[in-house]
């Protein structure tokens, strides 16, 4: 089977990638740094600087590397071991391809949607050879690929594993009084320290914390947005149905709730401290009896123009 093909710039970077597998997109989610160490490992080898031909074998894969001198790129392949004969028929085929859009691929800026015109003609290759849609998954053993790919790499020294398990044990105990933000850098981070460490276990149950933080951070942001549409909804009600009423004697309570919750859940996700300011207002609404009709009235216009974009909340 031919799982993935990928285009790499010569400095490293990663120009275009197409993934073969059928791979639903809650499994993709969790092995994201899987797909990631791959890549890097893959960079790894274009950087090495090859003009021939380079095939890498790792355990029953293949990987394909081929100099693309007139469009200054490296075409990537993997695929099954076995598959060598038709993968090797394939590859002039898709450098066809690549140069009939030579002038796409290098007027690339960095942009990876420039060049999924790419995704129909190489789609096509692939489709009309049944046996290179055929095979397993390099998801089906995870630990063990992160292991044949990283034993292509250089050995650490002992003073740089000690340097480099010292910065991960420090990230660790960082991680457990972060926020959510926060914790999703930490892990990214200690994720490429057991690349280069070569940790395939460590990796493995940090990948899994990365999705299980990625799905809090997107509950959390959906709660906050609830929250906020909430808080101003609310206000506003409140407001047009006083009528000739005193500002003061306005009932807040359902405002109050919704933007205490705001701020508890904004404290959740983002290590920044403005979510005191949310939680200062809500008090001051609860306790309006104990500030000035000028402090209630501000108050309530602070809150009426919060900005409707969560983002900015979190950035």
């Amino acid at each position: 089977m031919l799982y993935s093909i990928f285009l790499f710039s010569r400095s490293g970077s990663l120009m275009y990638e197409k993934n073969f597998q059928d791979i639903d997109s809650g499994k993709m989610e969790i092995f994201s740094s899987f797909f990631s160490a791959i890549k890097s490992f893959i960079s790894e080898l274009v950087l090495e600087g090859s003009k021939e031909l380079k095939n890498i074998e790792l355990g029953d894969y293949t990987v394909y590397i081929t100099s693309l001198e007139k469009i200054e790129t490296d075409l990537v392949i993997i695929a099954d071991k076995q598959d060598y004969k038709n993968i090797t028929k394939l590859i002039p085929k898709f450098i066809k391809v690549l140069l009939k859009l030579k002038q796409n691929i290098l007027d690339w800026d960095e942009n990876e949607k420039d060049l999924k015109i790419l995704d129909k003609p190489l789609s096509e290759l692939i489709l009309s050879n049944k046996k290179l849609k055929e095979g397993t998954s390099l998801l089906e053993k995870p630990e063990h690929f992160l292991k044949t790919i990283w034993s292509h790499r250089k050995d650490l020294s002992v003073q740089e594993k000690k340097v480099i398990i010292q910065e991960r044990e420090l990230l660790i105990e960082k991680f457990n009084k972060a926020a959510i933000i926060e914790k999703l850098l930490i892990v990214e981070r200690i994720l490429k320290l057991c690349e280069r460490l070569r940790d395939e276990r460590f990796f493995m149950v940090y990948q899994e914390e990365l999705k299980k933080l990625k799905g809090l951070y997107k509950d959390t942001k959906l709660k906050l947005n609830y929250y906020l549409n909430k808080v101003k909804t609310s206000l506003s009600a409140t407001i047009e149905g006083m009528g000739s009423k005193a500002i003061r004697d306005g009932d807040y309570k359902d405002i109050y709730i919704n933007l205490y919750s705001f701020s508890t859940k904004l404290k959740l996700i983002s290590s920044k401290s403005n979510w005191m300011e949310y939680r200062d207002l809500a008090l001051k609404l609860i306790n309006k009896e104990e500030i000035t009709d000028e402090e209630l009235t501000t108050t309530i216009s602070s809150i009426l123009n919060m900005n409707d974009a969560i983002e900015d909340y979190l950035n």
